[in-house]
C-alpha cells in the first residue's frame, strides 16, 4: 500500500529553506531601499517645514521689529527713571516729552513695588497694583509684555515692563503702553499666498495680538491642546491638526522673541501638498520586489528541483511500504543530476528485490531444517523414554525403579520443550506459558499422587525467552516441580497443596514460586534421594543467571527464583 505524501513538512522541507535563506540574503538590500526611500521623503518634509517656518517669521518680521523697538524705548526708560526720580517733576516731565515724540507709545510711566505710578507721561498716583502687568511682577520681577484693554475697552495696548532698581533699593518697573493697531505687519506686494491666520503670544500662553482685522478668533487655534503646551520646547515647529473648529489645518510655531514671544501661523492644508509617494507606498515597493523575488525563487526550485525529488520520494515510500518499484519515468526538462540519482536508485531497489529474495529463501530453508531438527531431536528423546519405560517394566528393585522413571521424566521435560520449538511459528523466541503449563501438566499426570486429593495451583504469565533462557527455565521447572509433588505432604489442619506460579516483575525480572505442603505423606511407598535433583536446580539456575532462595516454614517448603529475561547468546545455548 503505497502511503500518502505529506505535502508540508514545515520548515524542513528544501524548498522552504531555499526561500528562508534567500529572503535573508535579500534582506539587507531591501531594507537599505526602504531607508533611503524613507529618508528622502522626510527630508523632502523637513524642507518644505522649514519653508513654512522661514515664510512665519518673514510674515511676523516688521512686528518683530516693533516689538524689539518698543521693548528697546522701555529698557531705556528703566535705565533713566533711577536718576529722574530724584526730581518728579522732572521726570513726569520728561516721561511726557517722550510719549509725544515716540508717535508709538501711548503711556510711559513708573510703577514702584506697590503698584503706584509715582512718574509718567499722565500724571502721578494711578494705582496699578490690580493689572495682569503689575501681578506678573509681583510673580516674577523680569521682563514681560501683556495685551492689555485701553481704559475706555475699546482698544487692545501691549503693555510693556522693564524691572529696575532705585538708588534707595526699592524695586519696580517702567512701563510703556503701545497701541496695537502702531505694530503692523507689512504685506509684500510679491508674495502671492500666506498664512491664513497669525498670531503672537506668550510662553505662559498669552496672546498678544492677532492678523489685522481679525479680532483673536480661537476657532482656528488647534483642538485639544494649549498655547503654553506649544512652547515647551522652544524650538520652531510644523505639526497637523484639527482646528477647534473642526477643520484640518497646518499649524507653524516660531519664536520671535526667543524665550518669550512665539508666533503662530495657519496655513492651508495644501501648503505641504501631500506626496502620493508616501511612506507607506515608497516601503511597499521595495517589500514588493523582496517577495517576487523570493516567490520566482521559490518556483525555480520547485521546478528544478524539489517536484523531481518528490516523484523520486514517492517511487521511495511505495518500495518502503510493499517493495514496488516503479520504472524509471524521466520529464524532458529533468535535470541531469536528478536522473542520475533516480538511476542509482532504480538499480539500488533491484538489488535489494534480488537480496531480499535470496535471504528469504535462506531463512525458508533454515526454518525448515531447525524444525526437522527439533523434530527428530523429539522423535529420538521420546523412543528413549519408551526404551527406559520398557526396562522400568522389567526392573523390580525399587530404587532402581525410581532411578529409572525419574530418567523418563527428564526425558518427557526435554521431549516437550523441543515439541514446543518445532510447532513454534518464530524459531527464535519460545512462548514460555503454554510450554511451562503443559510441563506441569506432564508432572502432574506422572506423578504418584495422581489419584489422591491434592490442591493444585498454576499460574503461568505468557513470556517470550530466547532459547537459551526457555530450555533451562523448563527442565528447572520440571525439576523443581517433581521435586514438590514428591515431597507434598498433608498438613494437620489443612488438605495438601501444591502452587506454581510464573509472573513478571515491575522491575523487568520474571518470578518463579514453586512451593508444596509439608505434613504426613500421602502414599506409603519408600522415598529415595539421590540429590541429584538438588544439583540439577543449582545447575539450571546458574546458567539462567538467576537467584535462588528456598524457605522452610512449619507447613510448607517454597522454593523462589528470579531472573532477567536476556538476548539470545549462542556461547550459552
Amino acid at each position: 500500500m503505497l502511503l500518502p505524501v505529506k505535502m508540508t513538512d514545515g520548515l524542513n522541507r528544501l524548498d522552504v529553506r531555499v526561500v528562508f535563506l534567500l529572503g535573508i540574503a535579500l534582506l539587507p538590500i531591501g531594507m537599505i531601499a526602504m531607508v533611503q526611500t524613507h529618508r528622502v521623503i522626510q527630508d523632502a518634509r523637513a524642507t518644505a517645514e522649514q519653508s513654512l517656518i522661514s515664510a512665519t517669521v518673514n510674515a511676523a518680521q516688521s512686528e518683530r521689529e516693533s516689538v524689539m523697538q518698543m521693548r528697546g524705548s522701555a529698557r531705556m526708560l528703566a535705565e533713566a527713571i533711577p536718576a529722574l526720580m530724584t526730581q518728579p517733576e522732572v521726570c513726569s516731565r520728561t516721561l511726557s516729552r517722550f510719549a509725544e515724540q515716540t508717535s508709538a507709545v501711548e503711556f510711559a510711566g513708573y510703577v514702584d513695588e506697590t503698584g503706584i505710578v509715582r512718574c509718567s507721561s499722565a500724571g502721578t498716583g494711578m494705582d496699578l497694583s490690580q493689572t495682569l502687568t503689575h501681578k506678573d511682577f509681583e510673580a516674577a520681577p523680569l521682563s514681560s509684555i501683556r495685551s492689555v484693554r485701553a481704559g475706555d475697552g475699546k482698544r487692545t495696548l501691549l503693555a510693556i515692563a522693564e524691572p529696575l532698581v532705585m538708588p534707595n533699593g526699592e524695586e519696580g518697573y517702567a512701563l510703556v503702553h503701545v497701541p496695537r493697531r502702531s505694530i503692523r505687519r507689512q504685506e509684500d506686494g510679491m508674495q502671492v499666498s500666506g498664512p491664513q491666520y497669525i498670531t503672537a503670544f506668550t510662553r505662559a500662553g498669552h496672546v498678544l495680538w492677532d492678523s489685522d482685522n481679525i479680532a483673536s478668533e480661537e476657532g482656528d487655534f488647534p483642538a485639544n491642546t494649549t498655547l503654553e503646551s506649544l512652547t515647551v520646547s522652544g524650538e520652531a515647529k510644523v505639526f497637523r491638526a484639527d482646528s477647534i473648529a473642526g477643520q484640518s489645518q497646518i499649524y507653524v510655531i516660531a519664536p520671535l522673541l526667543q524665550g518669550n514671544i512665539y508666533t503662530m501661523a495657519v496655513w492651508h492644508p495644501d501648503a505641504i501638498p501631500e506626496s502620493p509617494l508616501t511612506t507607506s507606498t515608497a516601503l511597499l515597493f521595495p517589500l514588493i520586489m523582496w517577495l517576487a523575488t523570493i516567490w520566482v525563487a521559490y518556483l525555480a526550485v520547485h521546478r528544478l528541483v524539489i517536484r523531481h525529488i518528490r516523484r523520486i520520494r514517492m517511487r521511495i515510500r511505495a518500495f518502503t511500504s510493499n517493495r514496488r518499484v516503479f520504472g524509471i519515468d524521466y520529464e524532458p526538462d529533468t535535470p541531469s543530476d536528478i536522473r542520475e540519482v533516480a538511476d542509482a536508485f532504480q538499480v539500488l531497489t533491484e538489488r535489494i528485490v534480488m537480496d531480499e529474495a535470496e535471504l528469504e529463501n535462506s531463512l525458508h530453508e533454515k526454518d525448515v531444517l531447525l524444525k526437522e531438527v527439533h523434530h527428530r531431536v523429539k522423535n529420538n528423546l521420546q523412543l528413549i523414554a519408551s526404551l527406559t519405560n520398557m526396562q522400568l517394566r522389567k526392573t523390580e528393585t525399587p530404587e532402581t525403579r525410581f532411578v529409572l522413571q525419574r530418567l523418563q521424566d527428564r526425558v518427557h521435560s526435554l521431549a516437550a520443550i523441543h515439541q514446543s520449538l518445532y510447532e513454534a511459528s518464530v524459531l527464535s523466541r519460545v512462548s514460555t506459558g503454554e510450554l511451562i503449563r503443559d510441563l506441569a501438566q506432564q508432572v502432574f499426570d506422572r506423578s504418584a499422587l495422581l489419584g489422591a486429593e491434592v490442591d493444585r495451583t498454576i499460574e503461568v504469565a505468557d513470556i517470550p525467552l530466547y532459547p537459551d533462557q526457555a530450555v533451562p527455565l523448563s527442565l528447572l521447572v520440571a525439576e523443581a516441580l517433581t521435586n514438590a509433588m514428591k515431597y507434598v505432604g498433608k498438613p494437620p489442619d489443612g488438605q495438601p497443596w501444591v502452587s506454581f506460579i510464573l509472573a513478571p516483575l515491575d522491575d523487568g525480572r520474571v518470578r518463579l514460586r514453586i512451593g508444596n505442603s509439608v505434613g504426613e505423606p500421602l502414599v506409603d511407598e519408600p522415598q529415595f534421594s539421590s540429590g541429584l535433583g538438588t544439583q540439577l536446580i543449582q545447575a539450571f539456575t546458574l546458567q539462567l543467571g538467576a537467584q535462588i532462595v528456598v524457605t522452610r516454614e512449619d507447613d510448607a517448603y517454597i522454593t523462589e527464583i528470579r531472573f532477567t529475561p536476556s538476548d539470545f547468546s549462542p556461547e550459552s545455548a
